[in-house]
């Protein structure tokens, strides 16, 4: 058995060059933490079509000259454009008006051609212009970067590298650029082809025909001298391996003032920043790697059935998916999706197969390591996990680290969705990804709304988007956080975000593709969370509905997101206590000297569980822990009620045994508490006694907090 809680040593020197000078502790903030905006969900686009494997409306682009947004359908193989031009009649059931089959346009030019995979899409920022990757059926055949008019009228074909994954433009337009991955997707063995990875760049200031690629590759590196510089930059490498081969372009974003382009080298670790003007490669920097025994980092790394956040003796790597930039004071910024890959290539059983993952039981729960052994760049008798369950903002030119989030994603989605945490894209199952990856943050997009800078990032698995105030990336601030899926069952709703676009303008809105469920959201950004009035969409049919809207009118509940209530989710023992405060106005108590180790004084239910326990409303389940993230059931609840109301002076007349409780194993203090809210009408004579135990649902508890109000 591993043990996971010795402590590390930081005198290695791989690890002061990953630490040294960095600000990587995000500030603790929760679920309900206020801005000035708030994410809401305008309307939706259903393609019809759900793979549980993904790949169906997976990238989404916007197109200013017509006001669309354009998605790539992975299952259909084209191209369809929808209008943001819609009334409110339309908005429930938007339909593309546009639908281009880029396979078909492609052999009008090369019928040798076979198709393999549409990959990504992006808008010309000047011109109306849209350019797809696509990539050959063959994985060691070149693909190409393929340029169209708005209205799908084919301009030309371009032959760039292997395995084109990405396309993007330059800011100013002069440019098209593609990350070719080449990866070895064969698996590794005698006489199979690792293509090498590359970067296409396109000139396109004089059109779009007539053009050519000039492939940017890694050769450069290959020198002992040169590998020997990337492992100790922390740039993992397959040992043996020349990096020309071994290095993956994932992703491109280019600098505001098109000087540059920054390319997320995923499976390595690393970013590759390409000068524009000369087309070379000018550095290559290792990401280093996230300490989570540190304050502030905190995860689950069990499936053990709950959501428990604890430091781990581990070594998070980042490895970025999707990355954007934005610049600063003339100073340019990398903002990154931390999601994690592993390398599995070739086919299960095979010779050639091969998977870097090592999964180890720990405390009787198996976690999912990276295997280290065949590969450069990481200490001996050290652990490492895939990904780092947060997005990060790194200096451009040194690639240092200056913010992380640190443990704010699955905090925040523990607290919010308790039953549903770290489950994962095709499975609802609570703790389904604890193990691997966790939420597993899969793109950031960058938008600016005034004067304020804003990074919108998509949790793959358990689904949802975050949104953060990187105005000052030093004084990084959570905005909020909206999950449109439906977890009611394991596919349903809005599942596994993957690409997103940001819409600027009056009413700036972002666009999110989800590659599982095969639709399509429009978000709004600019309703303040005070000025919400409308009623959630999921209460309209509940019985509940008019304690559920006077509980949230008094402001004693809230919402868990702008259209949402989730009236049959069960209540966490800190969403208890909040809304008890929130019914006593918030009172200032006496600070409560007792802390715990899952409590910090920082986390924005403390006042609350400090006001509860300082009036013993409840108690701690023992000396070291409060479980804020564990259900309350209906016994806490409904005792912790009474005792609120008893500090208040609320008189209760001489109650009678009003149910049969006396079968059941309980306190006294329990039947007292419940006789006692029978006969004040504020718990139904008819209650069940029988659930005691079970968890009490955000509408059961909104029914009895409204008899009192």
């Amino acid at each position: 058995m591993v043990d996971l809680m010795k402590k590390y040593s930081f005198s290695k020197a791989a690890f002061a060059l990953s630490l040294v000078g960095t600000t990587i502790i995000a500030p603790n903030v929760g679920a309900e933490t206020i801005g000035d905006y708030k994410l809401s969900l305008d309307t939706r686009y259903d393609s019809g079509v759900q793979n549980a494997d993904g790949g169906t409306t997976e990238i989404v682009t916007y197109n200013k000259h017509n006001h669309a947004f354009y998605i790539v359908n992975g299952e259909t193989k084209k191209v369809e454009a929808i209008s943001l031009n819609y009334s409110n009649e339309q908005a429930p059931a938007l339909q593309p008006f546009l639908s281009i089959d880029i396979a078909k346009l492609i052999q009008t030019v090369d019928s040798n051609f076979q198709y393999g995979d549409l990959t990504s899409i992006a808008v010309h920022p000047t011109e109306n212009v849209i350019a797809a990757s696509v990539q050959a059926k063959g994985y060691n055949d070149t693909g190409y970067a393929v340029f169209l008019t708005g209205e799908g009228e084919l301009l030309s074909i371009v032959k760039v590298a292997v395995q084109p994954d990405n396309i993007t433009f330059t800011s100013d337009g002069t440019k098209a650029l593609t990350a070719n991955e080449g990866e070895p997707r064969e698996g590794y063995g005698k006489d199979i082809v690792d293509p090498k990875g590359s970067i296409s760049i396109i000139d396109v200031s004089n059109g779009f025909t007539q053009l050519q690629a000039k492939n940017i590759t890694f050769e450069s590196y290959d020198s002992a001298e040169k590998r020997n510089e990337l492992v100790k930059k922390q740039v993992i490498l397959k040992k043996d391996s020349a990096p020309s081969v071994d290095l993956e372009p994932e992703y491109i974003s280019v600098s505001e003032n098109s000087k540059f382009a920054y390319v997320t080298l995923q499976e390595n670790n690393a970013i590759a920043t390409i000068d524009l003007t000369s087309h070379e490669v000018i550095s290559i920097n290792g990401l280093g790697f996230k300490d989570f025994s540190i304050k502030g980092n905190e995860i689950d790394l069990r499936k053990d059935d709950q959501a428990k956040l604890q430091n781990e003796n581990v070594f998070g790597i980042y490895m970025p998916d999707g990355i954007a930039t934005y610049s600063v004071n003339g100073k340019n910024y990398i903002v990154t999706a931390n999601e994690g890959d592993g390398r599995e290539w070739g086919e299960e059983d095979s010779e050639q197969f091969h998977l870097n993952e090592n999964k180890i039981e720990v405390d009787g729960q198996e976690i999912v390591y990276y295997d280290t052994t065949g590969y450069d760049a990481f200490e001996s008798n050290e652990s490492y996990i895939f990904g780092a369950r947060s997005f990060s903002i790194f200096e451009a030119d040194t690639m240092k680290l200056v913010y992380d989030s640190g443990s704010d994603f699955e905090r925040i989605t523990a607290e919010i969705y308790p039953q549903y945490f770290n489950s994962s894209n095709d499975n609802i199952k609570l703790d389904n990804r604890s193990g691997k990856k966790g939420p597993e943050p899969e793109d950031v997009k960058v938008g600016k709304i005034g004067d304020e800078v804003f990074a919108f990032i998509g949790l793959e698995r358990i689904g949802g988007v975050m949104m953060y105030n990187i105005t000052d990336p030093l004084n990084v601030e959570f905005v909020d956080y909206l999950n449109s899926r439906d977890f009611t069952d394991d596919i349903a709703g809005d599942v596994s975000p993957e690409g997103m676009v940001f819409v600027p303008g009056e009413n700036p809105q972002l666009i999110v593709g989800h590659e599982v469920s095969g639709t399509v959201t429009v978000l709004d950004l600019l309703a303040k969370k005070e000025a919400i009035q409308q009623p959630f969409m999921d209460i309209e049919q509940h019985a509940d509905k008019e304690a559920i809207l006077k509980v949230t009118e008094a402001k004693v509940f809230k919402g868990v997101n702008t259209s949402t209530f989730a009236p049959d989710q069960f209540l966490t023992r800190s969403q208890a206590i909040t809304v008890l405060y929130r019914l006593a106005g918030e009172p200032i108590s006496n600070e409560n000297d007792k802390m715990f180790q899952d409590v910090k004084r920082t986390d924005h239910y403390a006042k609350a569980i400090s006001w509860a326990l300082s009036l013993n409303l409840i108690a701690a389940p023992n000396n070291t822990n409060f479980q804020p993230y564990k259900t309350m059931t209906h016994e806490e609840f409904l005792v912790a009620t009474y005792n609120y109301l008893l500090t208040t002076g609320y008189s209760f007349e001489k109650a009678e045994n009003m149910t049969g409780l006396d079968g059941l194993t309980i306190s006294k203090e329990t039947k007292k508490a419940i006789y006692a809210l029978q006969s004040a009408g504020i718990l139904e004579k008819t209650a069940a006694s029988l659930t005691l135990q079970e968890p009490i649902s955000r509408a059961e508890a909104a029914k009895i907090l409204a008899k009192i109000l």
